[in-house]
């Protein structure tokens, strides 16, 4: 293969802590292996309100430079405001003032580090996008109209079709302005990545030019060389059963349709408080994780975010992982990255997720999914009572990946999609 310089744009990098942090130095990593020359430009943990994360820097390749464009981030003043009961203003500058959120704040900045790396004598032949925040698809257009240079559209997220606001009714509908931009960037893309099939049916749905755009579907996955050296989990001599999560409780997502069935499964006397225990693991706060269900407190560890790797090790430590996806519109095309990791942890997962989604797909092909929607509050008992016994018997270590699932999943592999991709575009 020929040596491709390429320009890739994601507002998160390391060390800012996040899952798009991930995906973006995962796939500078296994590029510049590829014979790739990288120039990232991403935002500067500086001023932005995002916890750090420095373990993950170690991924980024010697040879790849990464700019570091300053974020203002409103996010301090929000939390004054949200202080001062005024969330309605909050909402209002983030939502409306901002046009594509508080992200564009880092735009200036982020063009300029943009015409910096144009401006040398090798300059990329190719950039890649990764959306969102929604801001980078300003940054793609100005690549397009002032370098004139190809783009890839790396699509994490859906923006005006995103399940997470369409089914929030506190959120209006998305502007002719917000539709125009979508899809002035989606029409100047040389290239589209997609995370799920449903989702890249849902974008050529409603923009049917995309079917004549090269494009790829490349979910999350996960890297093998984080878990090369993970210890075997030690077998646990516990009665409780010990189930982990990690990640953060948040608007829809908040589980009282696991509480519930807990609390159900209490008061039949069909399991005692001492049988399962949960530890919550991120941003999160207890009141609004425990919902209608405070009383569950004892059964339930809430602890805060850690470094990717340390939680890498506690996950492996765990009885049981749990996902929780939501109901609603369009929230089958959801596969939210930790998937990847539960499934190379190959450990049972308790899935309170659509049942006809990608996650629940996912988990099924690879054999490891004990599957309910947060409708199913029966449905949830059972499942965690199937769980129980095997915890009991102790045959939950028989569950495992199926492996033949993985190869498809690791951040190399997909390293290689993407490369096969650009050398279609660019020849």
């Amino acid at each position: 293969m020929a040596k491709k310089r390429i320009l890739y744009i994601s507002f998160y990098c390391p060390p800012l802590a996040a899952v798009a942090s991930l995906r973006a130095v995962k796939m500078v990593k296994y590029l510049c292996r590829l014979d790739c020359e990288l120039s990232v430009v991403s935002a500067a943990p500086l001023l932005a309100k995002i916890k750090r994360d420095d373990s993950t820097l170690a991924d980024i390749p010697p040879g790849s430079k990464v700019h570091r464009a300053l974020f203002p981030d409103p996010a301090w003043c929000y939390k004054l405001l949200h202080g001062l009961k005024l969330s309605k203003l909050v909402w209002w500058l983030d939502k409306r003032l901002f046009f594509t959120g508080s992200h564009i704040l880092w735009l200036p900045f982020a063009k300029k580090k943009i015409d910096k790396v144009m401006k040398g004598a090798n300059k990329p032949q190719i950039a890649i996008v990764s959306v969102g925040p929604p801001a980078a698809l300003e940054l793609a257009l100005y690549l397009k109209n002032k370098h004139n240079i190809a783009y890839i559209l790396d699509w994490r997220d859906e923006w005006i079709n995103n399940p997470e606001w369409i089914n929030n009714p506190q959120i209006p509908k998305a502007t002719n302005r917000e539709h125009l931009l979508e899809k002035s960037a989606l029409r100047a893309a040389s290239g589209a990545v997609y995370l799920t099939q449903i989702m890249k049916d849902n974008f050529t749905r409603r923009y049917p030019f995309l079917q004549d755009t090269p494009s790829r579907v490349i979910p999350n996955g996960f890297d093998e060389e984080d878990f090369a050296h993970l210890p075997k989990p030690a077998k646990s001599a516990s009665t409780t059963l010990q189930i982990y999560y990690s990640g953060s409780f948040y608007d829809r997502r908040q589980p009282d349709a696991l509480w519930q069935a807990v609390s159900k499964l209490l008061a039949e006397k069909k399991i005692e408080e001492q049988s399962l225990h949960f530890c919550i693991r991120g941003h999160n706060k207890p009141a609004f994780v425990m919902g209608n269900y405070a009383e569950l407190m004892p059964l339930v560890s809430i602890k805060p975010h850690q470094a990717y790797r340390a939680n890498l090790l506690q996950s492996s430590q765990a009885d049981v992982l749990l996902l929780y996806i939501p109901g609603g519109e369009n929230t089958d095309s959801v596969l939210t990255a930790k998937v990847f990791e539960y499934l190379r942890l190959s450990k049972p997962v308790l899935a309170v997720v659509p049942p006809q989604g990608a996650a629940a797909q996912l988990l099924k092909e690879a054999g490891i999914g004990f599957i309910a929607s947060d409708a199913e509050v029966e449905k949830i008992k059972a499942q965690l009572l199937i769980l129980l016994k095997k915890h009991r018997e102790g045959s939950l270590a028989e569950i495992q990946t199926n492996q033949a699932v993985l190869p498809r999943y690791s951040r190399e592999n997909q390293a290689r999609q993407l490369r096969g991709l650009i050398d279609e575009i660019i020849q």
